[in-house]
């Protein structure tokens, strides 16, 4: 028997033409029904024709469905023996050959992969570049891809490194922008962290420097001021925003002290002890 004639369906052609038969009278009510003018009159009646017309769909519905189950009923016990005895012995060939196959592809990409990894550790140490490793090459292992052309890629990315690592060499501070680059092995941001950072650093020491200088001319001011007045006594009392200090001196040296503070516009108060 042929493959084309163990299915055959013979009850869909005998439903269509009874269906056939009473669309006939569904369109004569049907067609009636539209003709019909809608007024406060005859509002009531042409509802109840909508209604007759709506139970007769439901009862169509139900036949329907009721004819739908007994049609699919032997065609799902028919998949049932199609899945038992056709599909599931193909699928289950299938799932083990890709297995097999599965097995065999691997082997040969490990087998690559472990020809590649051992030339990346021959050419990285010929060309004296210890730190880095095959996983950072980033190579994927093809089926399809020859032996040649990924150690070529092999080659490109370790030039690369080289020439990096030789660029570096040349710049100030390269211990630092190597500790930078061995992070990402990008040398443009290697060189532009560490660069950067000693600007800042560089920065820094001049606003120290700011800082001392301004603080050391302060401190010899006080000592300039100190020796000038040749004072007697001084007490010295800290505050939260300023320093008070008292001078006892004669009416010979208050004239220069006065002009002194003026100059510096310092704030002081004069007082008579006599």
């Amino acid at each position: 028997m042929e493959n084309n004639q163990l299915i055959v369906i013979k009850q869909l052609p005998e439903i269509e033409e009874h269906l056939k038969d009473v669309s006939m009278e569904i369109d004569k009510k049907v067609d009636t029904a539209k003709t019909l003018v809608c007024n406060e009159d005859n509002k009531q009646t042409i509802k109840k024709i909508r209604a007759e017309l709506n139970k007769e769909l439901e009862e169509f519905e139900k036949m329907r469905k009721d004819v739908k189950e007994k049609v699919l009923a032997p065609y799902t016990r028919f998949e049932e023996v199609y899945k038992t005895y056709i599909s599931d012995k193909y699928k289950s060939a299938d799932k083990e050959l890709k297995i097999k196959i599965d097995e065999v592809e691997n082997q040969i990409k490990q087998e690559k992969e472990q020809e590649l990894k051992e030339y990346f550790e021959e050419y990285k140490n010929f060309k004296n570049i210890r730190f880095i490793i095959f996983e950072q090459a980033n190579i994927k292992v093809g089926l399809s891809d020859t032996i040649t052309s990924l150690k070529k890629q092999i080659q490109i990315f370790i030039d690369k490194v080289f020439d990096d690592v030789n660029l570096i060499n040349t710049q100030g501070h390269k211990e630092e922008i190597m500790v930078e680059y061995k992070e990402t092995l990008n040398v443009n941001q290697a060189i532009a962290t560490v660069t950067n950072r000693y600007k800042a650093i560089e920065e820094e020491k001049k606003n120290q420097e700011i800082v001392s200088n301004s603080n050391e001319v302060n401190t010899l001011n006080q000592k300039k001021l100190i020796e000038n007045n040749k004072s007697d006594e001084f007490v010295i009392v800290p505050t939260k925003k300023e320093i008070i200090v008292k001078f006892y001196i004669n009416n010979e040296e208050e004239k220069r002290l006065k002009q002194f503070l003026n100059l510096s516009n310092i704030k002081y108060e004069s007082e008579d002890l006599r």
